[in-house]
Order: C-alpha cells, then sequence, then structure tokens
C-alpha cells in the first residue's frame, strides 16, 4: 500500500502549508524591536538569559547557542548568551527545595545584572517558572522578551517586546520560534560584521 493510498495522506500537504502560514504571521516590526534590544545588550556587553518549558527548553538551548557561538566572528566581542535549563544540578536542586515554579528565577538571582536581557519562550505565555523568572527580571532591571503563541497568556504582559505567532499548535508555534531565532542570530551576525 501506497502513503497516498492512506486515509491521512494529506496530512503533509497540510501540515506544511500549515507552517507557511504560521510563517507568515511573523511580523517584522516585532523581530526589528527584538533585534534592536539585542543589539543594545551586545553593545553595552551585558548578558542574555533564555529559558523555556519542554520543546521550549531545547529551543532555549538551540537560540542561546545561535545567538552565542553562532554570532561569533574573529575580532569581534562575542554576545553572550546562556540557557537556563541547561545547568541540570541547579534546576533540580531548586525544583526539590523550592518548587519548579522557581526554577529559572532563582538562576537569574545568581546571575543576572540590570539591563541583561531575559528571553522567555513559552508557547502559552503562561508557564508559572518563566512567567515568576519574567517578573523577576522586570523587577531587578532585566529587560523581558517573549516569544509566544496561542493567546500570548501573562508573558504577553510581562515583555518588553515580544515576537507572537497567533496560532495554537504547539509544534506550529516552536517550529516558528526556531526559525525566528535564526533569523535573529543571522541577522545579528552581519551587523556585528560590518560594525
Amino acid at each position: 500500500m501506497s502513503v497516498t493510498d492512506l486515509p491521512f495522506a494529506n496530512f503533509y500537504t497540510s501540515y506544511i502549508e500549515d507552517a507557511r502560514r504560521c510563517l507568515d504571521l511573523i511580523s517584522f516590526d516585532e523581530v526589528e524591536r527584538v533585534v534592536e534590544s539585542l543589539w543594545r545588550t551586545y553593545v553595552a556587553r551585558n548578558r542574555v538569559w533564555v529559558s523555556g518549558n519542554g520543546g521550549s527548553a531545547t529551543t532555549a538551548i538551540h537560540m542561546a547557542c545561535c545567538l552565542s557561538q553562532g554570532t561569533m566572528i574573529a575580532g569581534k566581542a562575542p554576545l553572550r548568551a546562556e540557557a537556563l535549563v541547561s545547568n541540570i544540578s541547579f534546576l533540580t536542586a531548586v525544583a526539590n527545595d523550592h518548587g519548579y515554579q522557581h526554577v529559572f528565577e532563582h538562576q537569574l538571582m545568581n546571575c543576572m545584572s540590570a539591563n541583561d536581557v531575559f528571553i522567555a519562550i513559552s508557547c502559552s505565555g503562561n508557564s508559572p517558572n518563566v512567567v515568576a523568572a519574567a517578573e523577576y527580571a522586570r523587577k531587578n532591571g532585566g529587560h523581558v522578551i517573549g516569544l509566544l503563541g496561542f493567546s500570548g497568556g501573562k508573558l504577553r504582559e510581562l515583555a518588553h517586546e515580544s515576537i507572537y505567532i497567533d496560532n495554537y499548535d504547539y509544534g506550529q508555534v516552536e517550529t516558528v520560534h526556531l526559525f525566528v531565532s535564526h533569523l535573529i542570530s543571522q541577522y545579528l551576525k552581519k551587523r556585528m560584521a560590518h560594525q
């Protein structure tokens, strides 16, 4: 039996069409505002901290790599970015001792300086541990950027800037968030090269 004979044969086509529609939801104005915030952070030699849960946790790790190693140019200062989901011993210690809702907030308490950027990645915009970290960042002089989906949730209100994808499919929103992380990092690299 050929895959085209199966009752869900159109799934591939419809999924890719949905992905194209999600990419069309990217606002270049939103992207430009985020890029400008990251550029100011780079010029000021501040740091970028990134977090998320589940698929967004892997996007956080990927994005931190794109922003740091992915923008590195010989002879230029690097953009300093790290994912808060990478320190598993700290993360599990905080989760065990204080609760999972504090795992990112407590890391920011240890490492964030005023004017650093916190990138909150959440499809729903309501992940309690990401919201708690965003609230901490705002209260302590940090700059909050959201990569969001669904309705945008609490993080849409907390973020100074956000890139919002008006879609309720986790897979599609996460795909666009990863695409956006590449778009931003590659643009920043070109800008750094011409500095």
